[in-house]
This record gives C-alpha cells, structure tokens and sequence, in this order.
C-alpha cells in the first residue's frame, strides 16, 4: 500500500527544475545595490569635497571670529578714542580758562589800585617825581605779570588824552587815546553803547603804539574806579599756538581755538614733508552747521560724527567756562581712530588666505593618499565578486586604512573557508537524504501510538476539571471574609493614627507651656533681684539723706554763728548777717527736704519689701505649675508610648490580614491555572491528535522532498564550482 502512494505520488510531481543562476559581474567592476556600477561620474558628496569642506569650517569660523574682532576693536577703539579726546580737550579749554582766570584776577588788582587811578585822572601832573616813580613801578609790575604767565602777549593801560599811556610794549612816551579806544569798542558792541569784557582786537591801540594784530587772539579790557582808565590784557596768538601744537589727535586732524564770532587760530597735524589742506583765509569751523549746533548746545563738551570736505570726521568742542566766549574745536579723521582695528581686519585677512592655502595642500595630500587607498582596495573587493577568493588586500601608509585591509582580508579568509566547509557539507548532506527515507516509515508508527495515548489523557482531563471548579468556589467565599476582616483593621488604625497625633500635639503645646513656665520663673527670679537691689540702693539713699540732714545741721549752726559775730561787728557786719541769714534759710529748705526725701524712700521701702514677698509667693506658684507641667508631659509621653504599642500590634494584624489575602489571591489564582491547564491540555490533546494525523501525511510527503533536495543538490554545486579557494 505504501509502495503503491509513492508511486501515484511519483507521477503527479512535477518535474524538478533547476534554480535559476544570477549573472556575476565582470572581473574588474564592483557592483552597486541597485546592480550598477560605482565608477560613475563624480557626485557632489564625494570624500574629497567631504574632506575640503571640514578643513574650510574652521577657516569660515576664524573670518566670522576676525570679523566680529574687527568690529568690536573698531567700536571700543572709536569709544576709546572719543573719551579721551573729550579729556584732552577739556584740559586744554581747563589750562586757557586757568590763564584767563589768571588775568581778569590780576586785572581786578588794578581795577582798585587807588594810585592808578589818581594817576589816571591827572593827580600826578604836578608832581614829576611821584609820577616818574608810578610809572617805572606799574611798568615793572606789568612786566612781571606778563612774565608770570605766557598766554599775556601785552599789557596796557589806556588813559585819556595828556595823560601818559604804560604798558609793556612802548617804549616811548604815549599819549592817552582812551576817548578813541572807547568809541572803537563801542562800534564793536552789539548795541553800540556797551563795551565788552572780551574783545577781538584793537586797531586803535595797535596803531598807537605800533602792534601787530597777528600777535593777539582776544583781548581782556575792563576800567578802572571812576573809569578813569581801561586796563586791556592781549591774549598771545603764539602762546595759544602752542598749546594746539602739543595737542596730537593723529595724522590728518585739525584743531583751534575759535570765537564766538567767528575768529579762528588753526594748527593742521601733518607728517614730516607732507602738504596741508589748509587755504589761507579759510573758515574751517565758524562757518559750518556742527560748530552752530554746538554754540546752540547747552553741554561744554561734546564730540559727534559729521562730514567735512566729504570725509567722516570726529568733531570735538569745548567751550570756556570762563565766559571769555573762545571755544576749542577739533576735527579727527575717523580712519585715524579706526586705525588699529583696520590693522586686525589685515592681518586677519593674511591669516584666513593662508590658512586656506595651507588647509588645501593638506586636504588635497589626505585626498590623494585616500583615493590610492581606496582605488586599491576597490580593485580586490571588483575581484573577489568575480568569485577570486584567492586575493589579498594591500594599503598604502600607517593609517586606518591598514586596518581596513586587515579587516577585508580577514573576511575573504573568512568566506575562503565558508566555501571550503560548505562543500564539504552538501557531501554529508548528500549522504542523509537517503537516511531521511527510512525516519519517515518509524514517524508513521509512532504516529498512531500517539493517537490512542492522547485518547486517554482526555477522560483524565475532564475529571480534574470538576474538581478545580469546586475549590474555586470554597476560595472565592474565603476572600470575602478575609476583605471584610481587612477593612475593619484599616478602620481601627486610622483613628489610632488620629489619637495618635492629637496626643503629639498636645505633648508638644504642655512642652511649650513648660518651656513658658521656666522663663516666667526665670523672669520672677529676676524681678526678685531687681527689688532686693532697689532695697539696697534705697538704703543708700537714707545714707545719703542722713548726710544731707547733718549738712544742713552744721550749716544751720555755722549761720547762727556768723549773724553772732556779725551782731558783734555792728554796723561793719550787716552784710555779713545777710549772707548769714540766706544761709540759714538755705540750711532749713535742705533740711526739710531731706525730710520728705527720708519719708519718700521710708515709702518706697515698704512697698519694695512687700513686692519681694509677693515676687518669692510668685516664684513659688511659678515653680509648682511648672512641676505639674513636667507631670503632664510624662503622663502625655506614657500615653503615646501606649498608642504606639497599640499601634504596632494593628499594624501586625494588618500585614497578617495582607499576607492572608495575597495568599487567597495566589490560590485563587493557582486554581484558575490549574483549571485553565487542563482546559489547555485537553485543547492540546485534540491538536497533538490532529498532529499525529498531519505527522502521518508529512511522512508521505518527506519523500517526495528527499527527491528534491537531490535535485536541488546539484544545482548547489554548481554555484559553489564558481569561487577559487585553492592555488
């Protein structure tokens, strides 16, 4: 019968066919996932692009970091440049308003000089001698004054006419031209009445005593009492020059003192040889928007941003604060402030091309030696998917990549001998298909001593299942109780935990009211010293009265002697007797205030006594409440000790009750194993015999597989007879 189920098996098989071959790619050429090639043009992502972008990063960081540098350099730099310029400046318009307070003070001296002015109005005409000497000395004082300080070009005194003029720079006699000089200055004056402390310059006087107007700046001008004479000081064109000449704001800057009204002393800072842009004649500030806007301003110094000539400019002013109406100007050419940061954004620059010159030989080295690398290692991975396992990798260098080629050529050896051992596994294979023939008629026998085995278990199975059913019930009714056991436990130890608390609270309230108690008695012990002190210290008072009493006792008795020997002296003594008197009533007064001072502090005594003995009654009424505190709180501590007893032996038979009920959970839970065990094994039972019957078919079946495998063996060996393993 069996011979005869192959055999109709046999015939409906289909014919075995071989399985198909994959085509190997040619020697030389490395396939890719999608069954290409990898030796396509080159994409954007390639290593060497890979690489040159990560040694550009940094490069890109350093000019993002040069440039941030540059910006922060050229700011702090502009910041810098711009408060110490202010501080020059100040000190310079500081060192002018000093000279010019210099002057008007030595001005004010003869401003009152009494000699001047009777000379000034002729005082001195008939008298040579005296006038001679005025003269040499104010001539020599002047002289003094302006050796004192450089900013005084010249010094005069102008009187009115046939009257002698003096100053510094005549040296012959003058006549007085104070009528004309007057109307000069008046002409000058806005209103044309007034004359000006501060003036621009004086062609009067100039042409009087032949000045050159280039040698003063401004001129200080103030009369005499009874304006007998006008004092006028020069302030020196040269010496203000000079103090622009120290002053250095760098290549290219311009700075002055300028006026009010426009008059401008100029000094251009050039390098050695170079030509200045200054034109004679010029207006520079006077005439420009900034230096308006800063006589406008209400601040003495300022420094802003403007354009001259076309050009960015930091303008300064400093204004005097001496009234004088002269200002200090100065224009700075922003690339002289920006100087230093410019020199960072070049050398910034050399940096970044180098770095990328220097990045691009070493990007381009790494590049060359990783393509060789890999242009090799390609090579042998293109012929060991020809089948070549014979192969061996070689790289280039002391880098990874000589452990890349460890790695590949430990994998060839590696497949080298899977191929080698696969071989010699499809031999032995051979070798059990034949034996699989054989197990297939033992499996149809033990099949059906399966079948009947599994019968019997069945009857077993639905006996145990009664059982099981049964003591799940008996469970269920036992978990009942022990959850109601538990409820009432968790119940009870909640108000125990309650009491528990209050007893807590009210121990730590009798513990603060003992706490209280000791400082109350504490307190009273204090009120106690305090009291017996005050008796001491009372005490000392009645000393002192009793002293006082016998004071004035002596005192009363001296007195009495004194109106004796007064009474004795007569007429001599009366005033005596008065004192005398006066002494007495004095002795008396003290007396009876010694009196009432001993009644006071008998009172105070008394009541001090009676306070000390009512301060022990409380010092003992502190200390008896204060032990039946300490009594309260060990009765509290006895207390809680016993709640906490109780307590603990609730919480046992809550772990008890927990325990029980995690028991009667686990056998109510073993039960239903059980029961779900059987139902299982049963199930099972059924399925191991509807297994046996399909072990029975696949019996059948495992010989028309062994005749496969045979064919497909062949087809096996075919595809190994493809690789190299052997030279």
């Amino acid at each position: 019968m069996k011979t005869q189920i192959k055999e109709k098996e046999a015939k409906n098989r289909p014919a075995s066919r071989k399985p198909a071959h994959r085509k190997k790619p040619a020697p030389g050429k490395l396939s890719g996932p999608d069954g290409g090639t990898a030796s396509g043009p080159r994409r954007l992502f390639s290593l060497r692009n890979k690489i040159f972008v990560s040694f550009l990063l940094p490069i890109l960081f350093v000019v993002v970091i040069g440039i941030v540098s540059y910006n922060a350099a050229a700011g702090g730099l502009s910041q810098k440049f711009r408060d110490s310029s202010l501080q020059v400046s100040q000190m310079a318009m500081d060192y002018v308003d000093v000279s010019l307070a210099f002057i008007k003070g030595e001005a004010l001296q003869y401003m009152v000089d009494g000699s001047l002015v009777s000379y000034a109005l002729g005082s001195m005409e008939g008298d040579q001698i005296a006038k001679t000497n005025f003269l040499n000395d104010t001539r020599s004082g002047l002289a003094a004054i302006q050796h004192m300080n450089n900013m005084i070009h010249n010094i005069h005194i102008v009187t009115k006419k046939g009257i002698e003029m003096c100053s510094t720079n005549a040296a012959e006699r003058q006549d007085g031209i104070y009528e004309e000089y007057c109307a000069e200055m008046q002409a000058k004056s806005g209103d044309g009445r007034t004359m000006s402390q501060w003036a621009e310059g004086h062609e009067a006087l100039d042409s009087a005593l032949s000045l050159d107007a280039a040698d003063t700046f401004m001129v200080y001008q103030i009369p005499t009492n009874k304006k007998a004479a006008y004092i006028v000081v020069d302030i020196s064109s040269s010496a203000l020059y000079d103090r622009l000449c120290a002053i250095n704001f760098g290549e290219g800057s311009i700075c002055g003192f300028v006026t009010d009204n426009g008059k401008e002393l100029l000094y251009e800072n050039l390098k050695e040889g170079g030509t200045g842009s200054l034109v004679q004649g010029e207006s520079v500030f006077a005439d420009k928007d900034f230096f308006a806007d800063a006589l406008e301003g209400e601040e003495m110094c300022i420094a802003r941003k403007v354009r001259f000539r076309g050009t960015s400019y930091l303008y300064i002013h400093a204004r005097s604060g001496e009234g004088a109406r002269i200002n200090f100007c100065a224009l700075v050419p922003y690339r002289v402030i920006t100087g230093q940061a410019q020199k960072i954004k070049g050398i910034t620059a050399a940096v970044v091309i180098l770095a990328c010159v220097v990045a691009g030989i070493v990007g381009f080295g790494i590049t060359l030696g990783i393509q060789k690398n890999m242009k090799a290692i390609s090579l042998r991975f293109n012929q060991v998917a020809g089948g070549d396992l014979r192969t061996e990798v070689k790289a280039y260098g002391k880098d990874e990549f000589q452990d890349l080629a460890q790695v590949v050529n430990n994998m060839i050896r590696n497949n080298r001998n899977l191929v080698m051992g696969l071989c010699k596994t499809v031999q032995v294979l051979e070798q059990s298909t034949g034996q699989v023939d054989d197990a297939s008629g033992d499996i149809n026998t033990c099949s059906q001593d399966i079948t009947r085995a599994i019968n019997e278990i069945n009857v077993g199975m639905d006996k145990q299942a009664e059982h099981a059913q049964e003591c799940a019930v008996k469970t269920n009714t036992l978990s009942e109780r022990i959850k109601e056991v538990r409820g009432r436990v968790e119940h009870t130890q909640a108000l125990v935990d309650k009491t528990e608390r209050m007893i807590g609270q009210g121990a730590e309230i009798v513990e603060v009211l003992g706490d209280k108690a000791q400082e109350t008695w504490e307190v009273t012990r204090k009120v106690g010293d305090s009291i017996t002190q005050l008796q001491a210290e009372s005490q000392a008072i009645n000393e002192f009265v009793e002293t006082i009493s016998s004071i004035s006792k002596q005192t009363n008795l001296l007195s009495l002697n004194a109106s004796i020997e007064a009474a004795r002296a007569g007429s001599a003594g009366l005033g005596f007797a008065v004192v005398a008197s006066e002494i007495r009533k004095l002795a008396e007064d003290s007396n009876r205030a010694a009196g009432e001072i001993r009644n006071q502090v008998h009172m105070i005594t008394k009541y001090t006594e009676q306070t000390v003995k009512d301060a022990d009654y409380a010092r003992e009424i502190v200390h008896i409440q204060e032990k039946a505190v300490r009594q309260v709180i060990d009765v509290f501590g006895g207390m809680s000790d016993q709640i906490t007893e109780l307590l603990s032996e609730l919480k046992q038979i809550a772990v008890g009750t927990e325990a029980a009920d995690r028991e009667r959970n686990d056998t109510i839970d073993a039960v239903e194993n059980i029961s779900a065990i059987i139902e299982e094994t049963a199930s099972s039972a059924l399925m191991v015999h509807g297994m046996a019957e399909n072990l029975l078919h696949s019996a059948e079946k495992l010989d028309h597989i062994s005749h496969a495998l045979n064919d497909n063996m062949d087809g096996l060996k075919t595809e190994i007879s493809a690789f190299k393993v052997e030279e």
